[in-house]
C-alpha cells in the first residue's frame, strides 16, 4: 500500500472544508428522499452533455454510446448480492 501526504494551504483547506459540507449537505437531503424522488433529483442534476460521442485515435474513428436501462440492479442491490453469496455461516 502506498501512502502519501498533500499539504494544502489554509486557502486550500477552506476550499475542501467547504466541499465536504456541501457534500454532506447533500447527501443528508437526498437520503430524505424517495427512490423516485433520488432519480428524478439526479436527471435535473446530471452532466448536460451527451455521454455518446466520437473521438479519433490514430486515424481511426470510435464511437462510443452509453445507454442505461432504468430496470438495472442498483449498486446497493449488486454489493449485497455479491456479499450474499460470497458469506457462508
Amino acid at each position: 500500500m502506498s501512502a502519501f501526504q498533500i499539504e494544502l494551504t489554509e486557502k486550500q483547506w477552506e476550499i475542501v472544508e467547504e466541499i465536504w459540507a456541501n457534500v454532506e449537505q447533500e447527501t443528508t437531503y437526498l437520503a430524505t428522499l424517495s427512490r423516485e424522488q433520488r432519480l428524478a433529483w439526479f436527471r435535473e442534476h446530471q452532466y448536460p452533455h451527451p455521454i455518446s460521442f466520437e473521438r479519433e485515435i490514430g486515424g481511426t474513428v470510435y464511437t462510443v454510446n452509453a445507454h442505461f436501462s432504468e430496470d438495472a440492479e442498483t449498486a446497493d442491490g449488486k454489493v449485497n448480492r455479491i456479499l450474499s453469496q460470497n458469506i457462508t455461516l
